[in-house]
């Protein structure tokens, strides 16, 4: 019943549903709440660790050199994977993202001979936080309704809640969720 407190099972069940519908939202078009940044030291390596983040993706990325930046090039894998010699020294031009399952290598090319404070801003899609009931879930306050009642519509399956009841909570998640979207965007 709604008037119950939920029990700890219950809990559970709507936390890793929560966890869950936040994980697959990731797949969405979702633009700014989830953009970041970050600036890498850069060395004469030819791969850096993006730490303590596993992006997404990467979005952008500038070489910085006595404070002018210069925008590099994004390479795919079969790119980068044909360089023939990954090795060459000189001013990074290009990068190339790899994100593994546990961690996200950012590798340059070609690569600094000698390093002297150069840096590199990078701009990512950084993942949604994991739900943790302690503390404040990983959205925006315009996002707080397209996340209940998300997770109504997970939970309304899980529960067996009847009809007409789910389809109007699967409804009303979906239109929430399109207004969260269309709230999503730069000068919105």
């Amino acid at each position: 019943s709604l008037d119950e407190a939920a029990d700890a099972d219950g809990i559970a069940v709507a936390t890793r549903a929560l966890q869950r519908l936040l994980k697959s939202w990731q797949t969405l078009d979702v633009e700014i709440f989830t953009v970041a940044s970050q600036s890498i030291n850069l060395t004469t390596a030819a791969s850096y660790t993006m730490s303590p983040v596993r992006p997404l993706s990467v979005d952008q990325v500038n070489f910085k050199s006595g404070g002018t930046e210069r925008p590099m090039t994004m390479m795919t894998r079969e790119e980068y994977d044909t360089l023939p010699i990954k090795t060459t020294t000189g001013t990074p031009t290009a990068y190339y993202y790899d994100r593994q399952r546990e961690s996200a290598l950012l590798y340059v090319w070609p690569v600094l001979a000698s390093a002297s404070g150069e840096t590199l801003e990078v701009t990512y899609t950084r993942e949604i936080e994991d739900v943790v009931l302690t503390d404040a879930i990983d959205i925006p306050g315009e996002w707080y309704d397209a996340a209940v009642y998300g997770l109504g519509d997970r939970l309304a399956d899980i529960y067996n809640i009847r009809e007409p009841r789910a389809s109007r909570v699967a409804q009303r998640a979906s239109i929430l969720l399109n207004q969260a979207l269309a709230s999503d965007r730069e000068g919105s």
